[in-house]
């Protein structure tokens, strides 16, 4: 992720110039909906952390739907991201691939593409994988995250690889786990804020605040996250630069 501080240098020297804009582009595990129990989204607590440091105008455009594989995504890319000119998108996409099966050489091609029409628009792609799924969901993503690491390897596209903590998180206390969890899919409300405070901390960015009712579980979840090598918190003279 070397490319975000960079990034988030740039945005702040362009001052109030510049709207900065940001697509979340995915599926169920994007958008705001009963999941998230009323509170924000991940793409929320993101975005209310790079307000915070950038200090200027960012706006982040939540694209997710339920349901989508990444085939649904290259389907509606231009459309529903390309033509908002975005500086960045976020991917996070490949659990609905995987239940239904979809072979790993269509999901790669997809992805690629993705990448390719995103990066001829001008805007920086970054991949994002999942949290992980309860067993009784019934499929596994793993290899399907396995390929969104080599694609952004190959390709130079930053990659927010959550799939790496989370999992991790899951085997060694499946339990405690559950805890983030609003069913065996997705992510509840605490779920969304560890999940959005790590994609902020792999931008180089200090936490948003929390409501004091979440502050002592949102701790220790990430307390767990960073056992498992998930990015700590950011020192606050980051945020100077």
């Amino acid at each position: 992720m070397q490319q975000f501080p960079e990034l988030i240098r740039s945005w702040r020297a362009a001052g109030n110039e510049q709207v900065n804009r940001i697509v979340a582009f995915g599926s169920s595990n994007t958008i705001i909906g009963t999941h998230n129990e009323g509170r924000h989204s991940w793409a929320c607590w993101l975005t209310f952390a790079l307000q915070q440091s950038v200090k200027q105008r960012v706006w982040v455009l939540n694209t997710g739907i339920g349901g989508n594989t990444a085939a649904d995504l290259v389907a509606r890319v231009d459309g529903d991201v390309v033509a908002v000119h975005p500086h960045l998108v976020i991917i996070t996409i490949g659990g609905n691939d995987s239940g239904r099966g979809r072979p790993l050489p269509d999901f790669e091609a997809d992805l690629r593409s993705l990448e390719k029409t995103l990066q001829e628009a001008g805007a920086l792609v970054v991949f994002q994988t999942y949290y992980a799924l309860l067993p009784e969901v019934g499929h596994d993503v793993t290899k399907h995250m396995e390929v969104e690491r080599r694609v952004a390897e190959s390709t130079g596209a930053g990659l927010i690889d959550q799939y790496a903590w989370f999992h991790p998180w899951l085997k060694s206390d499946p339990t405690g786990y559950r805890a983030i969890m609003k069913d065996p899919g997705h992510l509840n409300a605490l779920g969304n804020a560890l999940f959005g405070i790590i994609a902020a901390r792999c931008f180089g960015v200090s936490d948003p605040p929390l409501p004091a009712d979440m502050q002592q579980s949102v701790a220790d979840g990430l307390t767990v996250l960073e056992r498992h090598g998930a990015p700590r918190r950011v020192q606050a003279a980051i945020d100077k630069l």
